[in-house]
């Protein structure tokens, strides 16, 4: 027996009437629900085609969908056209000029800092979606945000991720890889694993000034202050342990 043909998966979003603060996150859904379903729709015409039934009739919206339903039928041979150009379209029409010209300037000023690579993309794909440029523009500013380490990381990769698909993917797991053994980002740069060395003792604990003098028993706090910053317990000066220590008297 044949194969019964695969059937859609998930529920696709309300019908659109046209709301531009509803645009972004109908074309989200939509967007999504459309992959989920790539084997139903086996080519883009076949995609644009039922993206058309999800306007809601008697508004803006429908009578965009209707516009352009009607000019695709008229043509010879009738053609839907591409997925990108529908998206393209869409956003033009119901994405206002001002947000994207806002979303343009947030995915090149949206560093990713000392912020985990999944939390950071969220937010800057989410922007990026707005912004109705082209791959290459969104490639080069999510590089430009990349934490500097991690961008040095992926220049090093051979071949180069030549999509912004690929791109992502390379970021993500490289970050996931430096945190699991090179430890969290602090300030935009990796955090020492070992606590650096204050060369400068404490000149109320322990430091010699003038003559040499007897040392007595350190206190707790002194103890703690002089483990904590690799200092000798015995002449409080950094560099060496008190059993090789040479200041007198000793």
């Amino acid at each position: 027996m044949a194969n019964p043909p695969p059937r859609a998966v998930g529920t696709p979003p309300d019908a659109f009437d046209g709301n531009p603060a509803r645009a972004e996150p109908f074309w989200n859904a939509l967007e999504n629900y459309y992959t989920l379903n790539n084997a139903v729709y086996t080519n883009q015409g076949q995609k644009v085609a039922a993206t058309l039934t999800h306007f809601k009739l008697g508004t803006p919206a429908g009578d965009w969908a209707s516009d352009r339903l009607s000019t695709t039928l008229s043509a010879t041979p009738i053609d839907y056209g591409t997925w990108a150009d529908f998206r393209d379209k869409f956003k033009e029409q119901f994405i206002p000029l001002q947000t994207q010209v806002e979303s343009i300037q947030k995915i090149h000023n949206l560093p990713m800092g000392s912020r985990e690579f999944n939390e950071w993309y969220q937010e800057w794909s989410m922007h990026a979606r707005c912004t109705n440029v082209d791959e290459q523009t969104r490639m080069y500013a999510f590089r430009k945000n990349l934490q500097p380490s991690l961008h040095q990381k992926i220049v090093a990769i051979s071949p180069q991720p030549n999509t912004m698909t690929t791109l992502v993917e390379a970021a993500r797991n490289l970050d996931k890889s430096w945190r699991m053994f090179a430890g969290p980002l602090k300030g935009g740069t990796r955090r020492p694993t070992i606590k650096a060395m204050d060369t400068t003792p404490n000149p109320e604990i322990n430091a010699f000034k003038g003559k040499p003098k007897k040392r007595g028993k350190l206190t707790a706090e002194e103890r703690k202050y002089h483990m904590d910053n690799n200092l000798c317990l015995y002449c409080g000066k950094p560099g060496h342990k008190a059993q090789d220590c040479r200041a007198p008297p000793n």
